[in-house]
């Protein structure tokens, strides 16, 4: 069963996202190409790993402890942000092995997808909502007077990275997948990986009340891969808040020089 359903993500598909409107925000996307050979359809095997932390942030949750339900939801960022890129992946043609839960390594890639989430409190912000609602109604229940209405809410900062690295020699360890039950059987990434090259790296980011993990990168990962490879740079992709993610239109965002 996918994540998006194991949370119920229907329940919260009316949480507002970084406000553009009232069915429209943006995630700001920062991609950029690598300088080596692009992604091949047709030479290139990926696999999609996870980040080194998830084994202890899954044990943390295991464990009950006094911060385990944060240990849970840090994990299912990084679960969410590997499933979306699969998926992402697989719906612009590209081959992706070993996907799905509890998927294993049994694949032959020669192309990994290194991916991270994660929450940044420090960016974290308060919102004030208002509407207004009828206080009198005449004899017909035509509203006559109006009363202001406020509720403030608290909007998350999540963000999502992606590299994908050709790693060099057969032996390198960016092909072992040191999978484990505390990995839920998906590969790891090692500590410190290295000898590879790089052939995107992409970034996307957003503001959001929304409370499943599944559905915050279910929007982000479809607006750092929109248009793959030909989106490079950095850009505000629009899109309507709703259940599944739907790109409106692309901005590209020039900084000022010295910014």
């Amino acid at each position: 069963m996918r994540l998006q359903n194991k949370l119920l993500i229907l329940l919260g598909l009316c949480s507002v996202l970084t406000a553009c409107g009232p069915n429209e925000y943006y995630v700001p996307v920062n991609n950029q190409a690598g300088n080596v050979q692009p992604l091949s359809k047709t030479s290139d095997t990926v696999r999609v790993v996870v980040s080194n932390n998830l084994p202890e942030l899954v044990k943390k949750a295991r464990e009950q402890g006094k911060d385990w339900l944060l240990s849970y939801k840090s994990a299912m960022y990084i679960l969410s942000a590997r499933e979306y890129t699969e998926d992402r992946l697989q719906a612009l043609g590209y081959h992706v092995v070993d996907t799905g839960s509890k998927a294993g390594g049994a694949g032959h890639p020669n192309v990994i997808a290194l991916v991270e989430s994660a929450e940044d409190p420090s960016k974290a912000h308060n919102v004030i909502r208002t509407w207004t609602e009828p206080s009198y109604t005449d004899s017909m229940g035509t509203p006559t007077a109006w009363d202001t209405k406020a509720e403030a809410y608290t909007m998350k900062h999540i963000d999502y990275k992606v590299t994908l690295v050709r790693p060099k020699g057969k032996n390198n360890s960016l092909f072992v997948c040191n999978n484990t039950d505390l990995s839920t059987n998906l590969c790891v990434a090692p500590e410190h990986p290295d000898n590879y090259e790089v052939i995107f790296t992409g970034t996307g980011s957003m503001s959001t009340d929304a409370n499943s993990q599944p559905y915050i990168l279910n929007h982000i990962t479809t607006a750092v891969w929109h248009d793959y490879p030909n989106m490079m740079g950095q850009h505000k992709v629009f899109l309507y808040s709703q259940e599944q993610p739907q790109v409106v239109r692309v901005e590209t965002n020039n900084p000022k020089k010295g910014s």
